[in-house]
């Protein structure tokens, strides 16, 4: 009786196992991810990998989601990418840099700025990716302006990398030489980096280095209409001209609608050679018309600004945006410009600013709607040393000014007002708000 039962269930357990050895398989077992499509080089530093001449070229030929392996070489042209590429510089012995240089020719208007916000619609970009719905990664590449041949302020936008309602990430670029002529240095053009849109479309831009722009080193618009890329700007070296006169550069732009963060980026040398004028305030990293944006533990030193949230009347509020853990020096006339409503400011060491570690404006309109800036702002846990004062606070209301621990060789901890000026000063305290590119 016993050896029948357990010889039962022994054939019970041997059924039980032929039937799992012979089950369908899930849908989720039969779905496979397919390869990536094959990869494409421009030169011929990858063997057994189709090769082109030019990136253009090699970006014709390949497959949306493909691989484009730039070797290392110097391509005088200008890219357009609308499709799903990754497009990477990639060594090959002793040489590592592929260089985009401008064509013989100079460079010629690619793309059109459809923002209303814009000043100069037409844009000539050395490499432009255009959307919507379109992921481009860029890695390990030079772009370089110089020879440009763009020539007086009504010529098309110069800028190095353009994205317009695509998304991606941009890491270990440099971009460099963004500049017009000498006679045309007043001119609002020069960006390195231009990324808009008027969607959420995420851009992670990382671990690069901008510099010798003449307007912008990275800017990230929407258009005004409350919506822009989610932008990650992480890790970069940006560094402006120093003194440029007629020209108001700035070193991040985060704007328009644009909102994401700023953080762990190096800014140097957005300063004006002017004074006392709108027109020539530049800055570090700006927050201009965009909110909720956080602004954490970046170096700034050598600005007009090191750091400005400005509403603008036309086009939307700077407001509820979060300012800490920031080392700041060199401020021409204040480190943190807040000319907006809401905004936090705390944790910072703010260092020898010409007027004000922070300014509390009350002079901006708060988009279409109306009403005045310098409201409900909160400034606390922040070291001031070497300014003319502390605080500078316009007619607004509502503010905290809270435990700031170290506030040392300040003429004036707080102080009412627009301007600073220090005693025994010969020279009138420098003024304006900072200008943005649109």
């Amino acid at each position: 009786m016993f050896g029948k039962t357990k010889l039962a269930g022994l054939l019970m357990v041997v059924g039980m196992g032929l039937s799992a050895n012979c089950a369908v398989p899930s849908a989720q077992a039969q779905t496979a991810t397919p390869p990536p499509p094959p990869a494409v080089q421009v030169g011929k530093c990858r063997g057994g990998v189709p090769s082109y001449a030019t990136i253009q070229a090699a970006v014709n030929a390949a497959a949306a989601g493909a691989s484009v392996y730039v070797c290392p070489g110097t391509y005088p042209e200008q890219v357009v990418i609308n499709k799903n590429l990754s497009v990477t510089g990639v060594p090959s012995g002793n040489a590592s840099a592929a260089v985009i240089v401008s064509p013989s020719g100079g460079l010629v208007q690619n793309a059109t700025d459809p923002s209303p916000a814009s000043a100069n619609p037409p844009i000539a970009a050395q490499l432009s990716v255009q959307g919507p719905n379109v992921t481009v990664n860029l890695t390990n590449l030079t772009v370089d302006g110089s020879n440009n041949r763009l020539s007086s302020c009504g010529a098309p936008t110069l800028v190095g990398v353009y994205y317009l309602h695509a998304s991606g990430t941009l890491q270990g670029l440099n971009l460099r030489n963004q500049v017009l002529d000498s006679a045309d240095m007043a001119c609002s053009s020069g960006l390195g980096s231009y990324l808009e849109g008027i969607s959420a479309n995420a851009i992670t831009f990382k671990n690069s280095t901008v510099s010798n722009y003449q307007k912008n080193g990275i800017t990230a618009n929407g258009d005004g209409s409350g919506t822009g890329p989610v932008v990650n700007f992480t890790g970069n070296t940006v560094v402006g001209q120093g003194p440029a006169a007629g020209i108001a550069q700035n070193g991040i732009q985060i704007g328009y609608g644009a909102s994401g963060k700023a953080t762990l980026n190096l800014v140097l040398d957005s300063v004006s050679s002017g004074t006392n004028s709108s027109s020539v305030a530049a800055t570090g990293i700006l927050l201009n018309a965009s909110n909720g944006v956080t602004v954490f533990n970046d170096k700034i030193s050598n600005t007009d600004f090191a750091v400005a949230a400005v509403s603008d009347a036309l086009y939307g509020t700077a407001d509820s945006n979060n300012i800490n853990t920031n080392i700041i020096t060199a401020s021409k006339i204040a480190a943190v410009e807040l000319c907006g409503n809401n905004n936090l400011v705390q944790w910072n060491d703010l260092y020898s600013s010409g007027q004000a570690s922070v300014k509390v404006d009350s002079s901006c309109t708060e988009g279409p709607g109306g009403g005045s800036s310098g409201n409900g702002n909160t400034v606390n846990n922040n070291n001031f040393n070497g300014d003319c004062a502390g605080i500078l606070v316009g007619s607004g209301t509502g503010n905290i000014f809270a435990t700031n621990p170290l506030i040392v060789n300040v003429f004036t901890t707080i102080e009412s007002g627009s301007t600073c000026t220090p005693p025994n000063s010969t020279s009138a305290p420098a003024t304006g708000l900072p200008v943005p590119f649109r």
